[in-house]
């Protein structure tokens, strides 16, 4: 399976490749009448191409250009590509007004166009292509009510997969979906040799013996077996929580970052030098906003307030001030994603979580990291540790400035959202990595630049 995908991932990426450099040389032809390589030479020509990979094929990434389930005939992926090229610009305008001698202005607004449209292009002839070329995947569910509806609908959600049937370990006749069958274990052999079946989702504890036996026949013929939470964190990167037992988290791979000394020590040198990089450049920008703030409402130009961190010890976390004063009396409240609260200036400062940068102070005194769960108050903390399941777990890391449920999951303002964040949370606590930091950073500008997610 992670091969498919990746073959499918490697296939678009090489398709870009040749996109940006033919588009940049295209730009040089319509500009100058000369190849990129023939005007500027064999090193310069390079060095030109290869910069222009990175940076369009880093925003790409950051847009998930490479994400082989997005729909590319969508609203939103045009949108995408309009983000990444505006980013792209963006990044190539600071690049090149260091550098003006690389690449002239006409030139590079000729390949932004070329790209922007091949890329469209592109993207709409792998569609086309693998629905011709890759047959739809036949799968089968074993389970009955609820769980094998949450399977169902998220399979409906993967174009690659067809729901062929729903076998329970059962002789009832019930049905659990509209045109759907329900079959038992006396059927289930026949089923699988009709449909040609790829894949077996279990969505509840097998008790038959011939059942199982069947099922690891199925394996060993090649068919994947899967469980409701290895399919959730396979296909939408979360962990499932209200189908997960606790021996789950005691058997199952993953969380082997969680007691590693050399990862939690390279993180925290990263942490580091990242945080005061990007203190030192941000200085002139947090002084325009202290001001802003200052200007903009009575009270202090920062906010501190006690959170949770790791192993649920509390600190005092900084940010900006973005509410009125005394916007909160009595109980504490959530923060709505248009909270009449704010400040004029505090909409901006949340939207684009510049009010967030004081907490960069909190990362080099090690109260959070740069990647985790976002911490949370004491107040809330107690009431969704009774009412969520594992919440607790999610105190086994420092929390983050940004993390895997905040450029995935939307403005999260309550208890389901609470409970659908922790699930990407304990998703990222599992696959704990550099790279999935650096994925999540790369991220965090798409919300920074764009107003996008929480």
């Amino acid at each position: 399976m992670f091969k498919r995908v990746l073959s499918r991932k490697l296939f678009l990426l090489l398709g870009d490749i040749f996109i940006i450099i033919l588009s940049v040389n295209l730009a040089f032809i319509i500009r100058v009448k000369e190849s990129t390589i023939s005007y500027l030479g064999l090193n310069d020509g390079i060095i030109i191409i290869l910069i222009m990979l990175a940076i369009f094929l880093t925003n790409f990434y950051i847009f998930d250009f490479y994400n082989t389930r997005e729909n590319f005939k969508s609203i939103q992926f045009l949108a995408n590509i309009i983000g990444s090229l505006i980013l792209a610009s963006l990044i190539s305008i600071s690049l090149f007004y260091v550098f003006p001698f690389m690449i002239g202005r006409v030139v590079f607004l000729i390949s932004l166009i070329l790209i922007g449209i091949l890329t469209d292009i592109w993207r709409l002839f792998y569609s086309f292509f693998f629905r011709l070329t890759v047959p739809t995947k036949a799968i089968l569910i074993i389970g009955k009510g609820k769980p094998a509806k949450a399977i169902y609908s998220l399979i409906k959600k993967i174009p690659e997969y067809k729901v062929i049937n729903f076998i329970a370990d059962t002789s009832k006749k019930k049905s659990l979906q509209e045109k759907k069958i329900l079959g038992n274990i006396i059927s289930l052999e026949k089923i699988i040799n009709d449909y040609n079946i790829d894949d077996i989702v279990v969505t509840e504890l097998i008790r038959s013996k011939q059942l199982n036996k069947i099922l690891i026949t199925c394996k060993m013929s090649g068919i994947n077996i899967w469980d409701i939470p290895t399919f959730y964190e396979h296909f939408v990167d979360k962990l499932p929580v209200h189908y997960i037992k606790e021996n789950w988290f005691l058997f199952n791979d993953g969380f082997d970052k969680l007691g590693n000394n050399i990862h939690r020590r390279l993180k925290r040198a990263i942490d580091l030098l990242i945080s005061i990089a990007f203190l030192i450049i941000a200085f002139p920008i947090g002084i325009i906003i202290s001001i802003a703030v200052a200007l903009n409402s009575k009270g202090p130009v920062f906010y501190i307030q006690e959170r949770v961190g790791e192993n649920q010890k509390l600190f005092n976390l900084f940010k900006f001030r973005t509410m009125v004063l005394d916007a909160e009396k009595g109980n504490p409240i959530w923060a709505e994603k248009n909270d009449p609260r704010n400040t004029s200036i505090g909409k901006i400062l949340r939207k684009t979580r510049m009010d967030e940068l004081p907490q960069l102070i909190n990362v080099i005194k090690g109260d959070i990291s740069l990647i985790g769960p976002r911490p949370e108050r004491e107040f809330f903390v107690k009431r969704l540790t009774e009412n969520i399941p594992f919440y607790y777990l999610r105190f086994s890391v420092k929390p983050g400035l940004t993390g895997w449920a905040q450029v995935i999951y939307k403005y999260g303002a309550s208890e389901e959202d609470a409970l659908e964040k922790l699930q990407y949370e304990l998703y990222y606590i599992k696959n704990m990595s550099l790279f999935l930091d650096l994925k999540i950073l790369l991220k965090t500008i798409r919300i920074i630049l764009f107003g996008m997610g929480r």
